[in-house]
C-alpha cells in the first residue's frame, strides 16, 4: 500500500448491504496484524456499524458539537476556541479495540439539518485519519454526504449493489456525483447477496461503464447472525463471504 491513509468509502442504495460489507472488509484487513484500521460509522439514520463490530464510542460527533454549541451558549467556551477543541474532543472520542479503532457520527437529537455534523466529519476524515494506515468509511445511503463534499479527500470509493436494477441505477448516480465532488482515485461495484443467475445485472453494470470489483454470496451464516443480533465482525473464517471478500482485497488497495 503506497499511500497513507488510504480512505475508502462504502457507499449504496438503502438495504444494499454497506455496513455487511463494511464488515467483511475490516475483518480481511485485520488478518494483515501491521495494518492500523480506523472504522467510521458515518450514516445518521442506521449507525449499525458499532453493533457489528461489537465496539461503541462513548461520544459521537453529534454530542461533542452539541455540547461545544451549548457551552457557548453558557459562556463557557469563545467561538475561537471551538474549532481547537472540536480535534481535540473527536480525538478522545475514539474507541479502540484489539484489532481496530472507530468513531462515530450519531444520530441526531432533535429537527433540523444534519450538515453540520457532516461539516465536521469532513473536516476530521482528512485531520485525524492521519495516524491510521486505512480508513473504512460506512456511509449514508445514496448522494447526500458525496454532494456535500463529505468523502472528499477518500482515495477509493466501494459502491455496493444488490439484486436490484435500482441499486446500479443508484450506483450509476453515485458514480457521477463522486467524479465531481470527490478526489476518490477509484472506484468500483461490488454486487452482494449475489444468488442465482445475476447475468442480467452484470449485463446492466458493463452497460453503465462501472468497473466490477466482485461478488459476494448470500451468505446464510450472515442472515443467521443478523437473526440472532450476533456482531458478524465474529463471523468464523469458514463463512463464505468472508473467504469471498478475502480474494477481492487485491483487487481494492494498490500493491
Amino acid at each position: 500500500m503506497k499511500e497513507k491513509p488510504f480512505r475508502i468509502a462504502i457507499t449504496g442504495k438503502g438495504g444494499s448491504g454497506k455496513t455487511s460489507i463494511t464488515v467483511l472488509l475490516a475483518k480481511a484487513l485485520i488478518e494483515n496484524r501491521t495494518t492500523k484500521l480506523l472504522l467510521v460509522d458515518a450514516d445518521p439514520t442506521h449507525p449499525h456499524l458499532c453493533d457489528m463490530v461489537d465496539l461503541h464510542p462513548h461520544q459521537t460527533i453529534e454530542k461533542i458539537r452539541k455540547n461545544l454549541i451549548q457551552s457557548v451558549y453558557r459562556n463557557e467556551k469563545v467561538l475561537s476556541k471551538i474549532a481547537q477543541d472540536i480535534d481535540f474532543e473527536v480525538y478522545n472520542a475514539i474507541q479502540e479495540s484489539k484489532h481496530f479503532s472507530l468513531f462515530s457520527l450519531g444520530q441526531p437529537e432533535g429537527p433540523g439539518c444534519f450538515c453540520p455534523s457532516n461539516t465536521i466529519l469532513r473536516n476530521v476524515i482528512d485531520s485525524i485519519s492521519h495516524d491510521f494506515d486505512v480508513v473504512l468509511i460506512d456511509c449514508e445511503a445514496g448522494l447526500e454526504q458525496i454532494h456535500r463534499q463529505v468523502l472528499k479527500s477518500i482515495h477509493f470509493l466501494i459502491i455496493v449493489v444488490d439484486l436490484s436494477m435500482r441499486s446500479v441505477e443508484t450506483a450509476r448516480s453515485i458514480k457521477s456525483s463522486a467524479k465531481k465532488f470527490t478526489n476518490s482515485q477509484s472506484m468500483g461495484v461490488i454486487v452482494n447477496k449475489s444468488l442465482g443467475d445475476i447475468t442480467p445485472l452484470l449485463n446492466k453494470i458493463e452497460e453503465f461503464k462501472l468497473s466490477l470489483i466482485g461478488t459476494i454470496s448470500d451468505d446464510p451464516l450472515i442472515k443467521n447472525f443478523d437473526l440472532m443480533g450476533k456482531p458478524l465482525i465474529y463471523l468464523p473464517e469458514t463463512s463464505t463471504s468472508f473467504r469471498e471478500m478475502k480474494l477481492l482485497i487485491d483487487r481494492i488497495f494498490p500493491s
